[in-house]
């Protein structure tokens, strides 16, 4: 199961980041008219909805905008993801919990790499494990030998 970003995402993040602040702004022109009251329970509710739609489309704008995502655990994996052609494929990597709340990620040898990895990735271990190094510290980063 694949998941696909449209033409029209881009779009849809732009109108309604501007409806929050035309919200936003008539929330600030209702306050400066004397309804307070109104005028703060508006705004401080368009911040919020503004800010929740913002996390909510994080992942997928760092897609749009760069191409790539460093990736995100899922379970005992942290899975790498880039944008296709519009459609999001990923890398699973195995990752082990160390403790209060940190993980060590295994990266295959160069060996198993070109070997287990799609053809999008396998001649791009470096260029991956350099955009991995932005989330893991390179102590955390366990270079697996061949199996």
């Amino acid at each position: 199961m694949s998941e696909h970003i449209g033409r029209s995402f881009r779009a849809g993040v732009i109108a309604i980041t501007l409806c929050g602040v035309l919200v936003i702004a008539a929330a600030c022109v209702m306050i400066a008219r004397g309804m307070l009251i109104p005028g703060l329970l508006m705004g401080a509710a368009a911040v919020l909805l503004l800010r929740w739609y913002l996390r909510a489309t994080a992942r997928k704008r760092a897609l749009v905008r760069s191409g790539f995502n460093p990736g995100r655990r899922v379970g005992t994996h942290w899975n790498y993801e880039e944008l296709h052609d519009g459609d999001i494929v990923w890398l699973e990597l195995p990752l082990e919990y160390v403790g209060r709340g940190e993980y060590d990620i295994h990266i295959p040898s160069e060996h198993d790499w070109v070997a287990a990895m799609p053809g999008w990735a396998r001649d791009r271990r470096d260029e991956i494990v350099q955009r991995l190094a932005v989330v893991f510290k390179r102590s955390q980063m366990h270079f697996d030998p061949d199996a």
